[in-house]
C-alpha cells in the first residue's frame, strides 16, 4: 500500500457521517416544521371552539329572552342565574357514571357586571370571592330598558330644553366639560361657547370613551393595574392641558368603575304584549266595532262601553265626588251607538281610572229614573267603573296595564324598566323627583313589597305604593316594568391553556326573531377571567 492510499483512508466514514447529520436535521425540520403547523392547527381548530361555544351562548341567551315573560320566570329568570348561564358544556355527551364533568368539553358563560347595590337594590349579591378579590360580576344578562335611551333622551330635551344635560350631569363619572361636549356631537345646542368648545374637543373626546368604559378597557368589569394607571396618566394629562375642572361629579360617583353604559343604552324597549305573549288590545283602536268585540273577551261589559265612551265623548269636566249635585244626573248602563265616530285617542290606559264622561243632550238613559232622550240642562255622566279608589285600584290596574294598550306599534321604545333601573336613571325621568326615584329603589328592596311578583302582570301596577294615582298617569308613558332588550358577555372555553372567545353583544328581541347588535370581540385583549372564575357560583 502507498502513501497516496494511506491518505485517503476514512473519507468514505466521514462523508458518511456527514451525509446522516444533514438528514438528521433535514428530518429534525421537517420534524419540528409539522409540529409547530400541528401546534397552530390545534390553536385554530380550539379558536374555533371557543368561538362556536361562545356564539352557542349567545343563541341561548337570545331562545331565553324571546319567550314570554310568564316563561322566563319559569326557566329562573335572566338577571342573576347560574344554573342556565353559569359553565354550560356545549356537547350532546352524557355524564360519565360518577356523575363528573367532562373537562375536555368545550363551554360557555353568560356574564354581566354586578349591579351597584346602593342604586338598584333589587339584584342579588353575587359577587364571587376569587383568591381574596372580589369579581364583580354575575351569571345573567343585563337589562337595557333599566337604562336612559339616548334618542328617547333627546327627545325630552326637545320637549323641555335642557333636561338631557341635567339628567347627564346626575350620572356618576361625568362633568360639565364631557356632557356639554358630548351634547353637542349628538347635535343639542348648550351653554358652551365656541372658542372652549374649539379647546375641549380634542381632548375631551377620548375622556367621553373613557367615560363611556369606565376605564375597564379588556372589559372584565374590574380595573386592573395597567387600567388604573392609564387612567391616572390620561387625568394628569388633561390636567396639564385643559384648564377645565374634568373631574367627575363627587356627588354621583358611587365607585371607581362607573361606565356611562350602564346608565345609557342606544337600544331598548319591550314587545306590545301581554305576559303571556298574546297581543295587547289597542284602546285607540279606529273601528270602534272591533275594539267593543275585543274588549269583550277580557272585560265585562260595563267596562268596555265606559271605554267606548271616552272615545266618542273624551272625559268630562264634572269630577266624580259631585254626585249629589241637583244638575247632574249619573247615568247606568249606558250602550253605545258604535256607528258614531271616536274623536278622542288615549294618552295613557291610566285615563280609564276615576274618570267620567258627560253625555251630549239627547243621549243616554237611566233605568233607575226611567227618563230617555232627555233634552233638559241636566248634564248626564257616565262614571268610570275602574274606581280610583287604592285599595280597589290594587286588584285591577295590573291587569289593566298587561291586557291594553294605546299604541299600535308592535314594540314600545324608550320607557325606562322602573323594576330594575338605578336611582339615577329614574331620577332622569321626565316629571320624576328625587325623592320619589329614591322611594321607588327603597320600595322595590323592602322584603315586604311582594306585588310585582304577586299580581304577575310584571307591570307598573306596584308604584302606587310609591306614589298616588295622579302622579302614576303622569309618568306610566315613560316606565315600564319589562324589558325585551338585554346585553351580555358570552365566553368560549374549556380551561386556563387552551384557546377562549370573550364577545359582548345586546340581544334585540323587541321583535321576533331577536337581532344581535354592537357585537364586540374582546379576548384580543387577554382572557378576561379565568375558569375558576368562570364557573365558581354553578351550583
Amino acid at each position: 500500500m502507498t502513501v497516496r492510499d494511506n491518505q485517503h483512508k476514512g473519507m468514505a466514514l466521514l462523508v458518511v457521517v456527514v451525509l446522516v447529520m444533514l438528514i438528521s436535521l433535514g428530518a429534525y425540520r421537517f420534524s419540528f416544521y409539522m409540529e409547530s403547523q400541528y401546534r397552530v392547527t390545534r390553536t385554530a381548530e380550539e379558536q374555533v371552539h371557543a368561538r362556536l361555544a361562545a356564539i352557542s351562548g349567545l343563541e341561548l341567551a337570545m331562545a331565553i329572552v324571546e319567550l314570554p315573560l310568564s316563561q322566563r320566570v319559569s326557566v329562573g329568570g335572566l338577571a342573576n342565574n347560574a344554573s342556565a348561564f353559569c359553565d354550560i358544556i356545549v356537547s350532546d355527551a352524557p355524564l360519565s357514571l360518577s356523575g363528573d364533568r367532562d373537562p375536555n368539553a368545550w363551554r360557555f358563560s353568560l356574564v354581566s357586571p354586578l349591579a351597584n347595590e346602593s342604586t338598584t337594590g333589587n339584584l342579588p349579591t353575587a359577587a364571587s370571592s376569587i383568591s381574596g378579590s372580589t369579581l364583580a360580576i354575575r351569571f345573567g344578562l343585563e337589562n337595557e330598558s333599566a337604562k336612559l335611551h339616548i334618542p328617547t333622551l333627546l327627545a325630552w330635551d326637545r320637549m323641555k330644553p335642557g333636561h338631557a344635560r341635567l339628567t347627564l350631569l346626575g350620572l356618576p363619572g361625568t362633568n360639565e366639560a364631557i356632557v356639554d361636549v358630548w351634547l353637542r356631537e349628538l347635535g343639542v345646542s348648550n351653554p358652551i361657547n365656541k372658542q372652549d368648545a374649539a379647546s375641549r374637543q380634542s381632548i375631551l373626546r377620548d375622556d367621553i370613551k373613557q367615560a363611556w368604559f369606565g376605564g375597564d378597557l379588556n372589559q372584565n368589569y374590574r380595573l386592573d393595574p395597567m387600567e388604573r394607571r392609564l387612567m391616572s396618566q390620561n387625568m394628569g394629562t388633561r390636567s396639564a392641558q385643559s384648564p377645565v375642572d374634568s373631574s367627575p361629579n363627587p356627588a354621583t360617583a358611587v365607585s371607581p368603575l362607573s361606565p356611562l353604559q350602564h346608565y345609557l343604552t342606544w337600544v331598548s324597549g319591550h314587545r306590545n304584549r301581554t305576559r303571556n305573549g298574546t297581543p295587547r288590545v289597542n284602546l285607540n283602536d279606529p273601528d270602534l266595532a272591533k275594539l267593543h268585540r275585543e274588549l269583550l273577551t277580557i272585560w265585562p261589559l260595563e267596562r268596555v262601553n265606559f271605554v267606548i265612551a271616552m272615545r266618542q265623548y273624551g272625559p268630562g269636566g264634572v269630577a266624580p265626588q259631585m254626585a249629589s249635585a241637583p244638575q247632574i244626573e249619573w247615568v247606568q248602563n249606558w250602550s253605545p251607538d258604535l256607528s258614531k265616530s271616536a274623536i278622542y285617542s288615549f294618552r295613557s290606559a291610566l285615563e280609564l281610572v276615576g274618570e267620567v264622561v258627560d253625555l251630549p243632550p239627547g243621549i243616554g238613559s237611566n233605568e233607575s229614573s226611567g227618563k230617555t232622550g232627555t233634552t233638559t240642562s241636566v248634564k248626564r255622566i257616565v262614571r268610570s267603573p275602574f274606581s280610583s279608589d287604592l285599595s280597589d285600584a290594587r286588584n285591577y290596574l295590573g291587569s289593566l296595564l298587561d291586557t291594553v294598550t294605546v299604541d299600535s306599534s308592535p314594540a314600545s321604545i324608550g320607557r325606562v324598566d322602573a323594576s330594575e333601573a338605578p336611582f339615577e336613571v329614574l331620577a332622569g325621568v321626565p316629571g320624576m323627583d328625587l325623592t320619589l326615584a329614591q322611594r321607588i329603589v327603597q320600595l322595590r328592596s323592602e322584603a315586604s313589597n311582594t306585588r310585582r311578583t304577586e299580581d304577575g302582570t310584571d307591570t307598573i301596577a306596584w308604584l302606587v305604593d310609591a306614589m298616588d294615582l295622579t302622579k302614576l298617569k303622569e309618568l306610566e308613558p315613560y316606565l315600564s316594568s319589562r324589558s325585551d332588550v338585554y346585553s351580555v358577555q358570552s365566553i368560549g372555553y374549556r380551561d386556563n391553556r387552551s384557546a377562549v372567545y370573550r364577545m359582548t353583544a345586546t340581544i334585540d328581541a323587541c321583535e321576533i326573531p331577536a337581532q344581535l347588535r354592537n357585537s364586540k370581540v374582546w379576548h384580543a385583549w387577554d382572557r378576561g377571567f379565568s375558569v375558576e372564575q368562570l364557573t365558581d357560583s354553578k351550583p
